[in-house]
């Protein structure tokens, strides 16, 4: 049988961690008979899942911590652990667990996103775009791989290609509210503000009358301030505030605007809060 570099490099990587394992657990398909040491960690992943989803992420943490300890190569245990200690503010042992995960399991399209997305945020950028190859490579047919191949590159200042890319998720998922927005901000950035509230405006179609969320209106605005239609931007401020979203930047912009002649055309600034 002639095995893959995937394969070969996941059969590998497999047999270094089990040799350091000793006797208890082992490598197992997930779908397979559970070994008792697999099924306690499966049962502590679940109770650290609900204490998760209750916010009691201290519990959550020790539950998970368990389940990682009773089963090193349970890579859910491992992904799970690496999300809560992320929300709990442990990002680089959050990090950490995420790299031992892809090492049971390289290329695991979960595991690549957020792998990714936590490089993201720390800018590590060379990570980021190293584990977005990847997921879009285990998932061509995937938005979300297409979308952080596209944050990364919007990261290294490559903003065409990450239009490109974030139109390659949107042919995939055309509603998906992200992207939407990321490819909306993109234009904005390649200072294109028709095409930015052109995509805001099928952005909004996803909500209900009146409900798009302040950060959208905020966008709406500097888009507006772009094209040179200070009342326009002044009003999308105004219902981004009315809707929650007072910043210290949406303020200062509305105060410019208040005090600037009609027609009068305002910069960018970064206001929009994902």
């Amino acid at each position: 049988m002639i095995l893959t570099p995937r394969v070969r490099a996941t059969v590998a990587a497999a047999a270094i961690i089990v040799a350091t394992l000793g006797p208890g657990c082992r490598l197992v398909p997930r779908n397979g008979p559970v070994p008792q040491d697999l099924a306690v960690a499966r049962r502590l992943s679940n109770e650290g899942l609900s204490a998760a989803d209750r916010n009691d992420l201290g519990h959550a943490e020790s539950l998970l911590e368990r389940a990682v300890k009773s089963c090193p190569t349970d890579v859910d245990a491992r992904r799970h652990y690496a999300d809560v200690l992320w929300r709990r503010g442990e990002r680089m042992e959050a990090v950490a667990q995420i790299s031992q995960a892809l090492r049971l399991s390289p290329g695991e399209l979960a595991l690549c996103l957020d792998g990714g997305r936590m490089y993201l945020e720390l800018g590590l950028l060379d990570d980021a775009d190293r584990l977005a190859a990847e997921a879009v490579a285990a998932a061509p047919g995937s938005a979300a791989a297409w979308r952080l191949h596209g944050q990364a590159a919007l990261a290294r200042g490559r903003a065409e290609e990450a239009l490109a890319d974030f139109h390659r998720a949107l042919a995939i998922q055309p509603d998906d509210r992200d992207v939407l927005l990321d490819a909306a901000d993109t234009y904005r950035r390649l200072g294109r503000p028709q095409r930015c509230l052109a995509t805001l405006a099928i952005l909004g179609e996803t909500y209900g009358p009146n409900q798009a969320p302040p950060h959208v209106l905020a966008l709406e605005g500097m888009a507006q301030e772009a094209l040179g239609r200070p009342l326009d931007a002044l009003e999308s401020y105004r219902q981004a505030v009315a809707r929650g979203g007072r910043t210290p930047e949406i303020e200062a912009r509305m105060a410019a605007l208040a005090t600037q002649p009609d027609g009068e055309q305002g910069g960018g600034t970064e206001i929009i809060r994902r």
